[in-house]
């Protein structure tokens, strides 16, 4: 369970989107899924174990509790302002909140260090769209949980084939893909 965040109903959800619609065309998931505005397709079984939710009471309290922990996350004391490059790319952080002024990525391998703090949390703002390269990787170390991982994105995200992130990537004003083969440990919000 996060402590960087209490995230209500969304706890139990792997995708949601408050206005657009949610497809899968051949990754698995697992949890639930729902939009309060939009269709869901592609999400059958064997390759799909959730329950959907689509314009019900279920995803009128989700997009509260999505607004409530963009807030909660914007909010956030900045402990990194503008002092990182865009591309994060075969590095290690430590934890708090980076603020990238305009677009940024992933590219190669990123190591997210708790230092031996399992409450440690990672929150990385992009005032832009984020995309994540093709093989690229995020590594969970020093006790980093990934639901104390956040990327919180001013428009679309784009995860490249075979990437393997960790974290929930949420984005505030955009659509959320994933391509073939991506590794996802967390959660997609817009």
């Amino acid at each position: 369970y996060s402590q960087t965040a209490n995230l209500g109903i969304l706890t139990n959800f792997e995708a949601f989107s408050g206005d657009g619609g949610i497809a899968n065309t051949e990754g698995t998931v697992t949890g639930d899924v729902g939009t309060h505005s939009g269709t869901i397709s592609g999400l059958e079984l064997p390759d799909y174990t959730g329950n959907k939710y689509k314009a019900n009471a279920a995803t009128d309290q989700a997009r509260q509790d999505l607004l409530r922990l963009y807030i909660h996350l914007n909010a956030k004391f900045v402990d990194f302002p503008g002092t990182h490059a865009a591309a994060f790319a075969n590095e290690t952080i430590t934890p708090g909140v980076y603020s990238i002024g305009a677009a940024g990525s992933i590219g190669g391998a990123l190591t997210l260090d708790g230092g031996g703090d399992p409450d440690a949390f990672f929150v990385i703002k992009f005032l832009g769209a984020f995309t994540v390269g093709a093989d690229a990787t995020v590594t969970l170390t020093g006790g980093t949980q990934s639901c104390n991982v956040f990327y919180l994105v001013d428009g679309a995200i784009s995860i490249a084939a075979d990437a393997d992130i960790k974290g929930t990537l949420f984005s505030k004003a955009g659509a959320v893909g994933l391509g073939a083969g991506v590794q996802l440990e967390g959660r997609m919000f817009t």
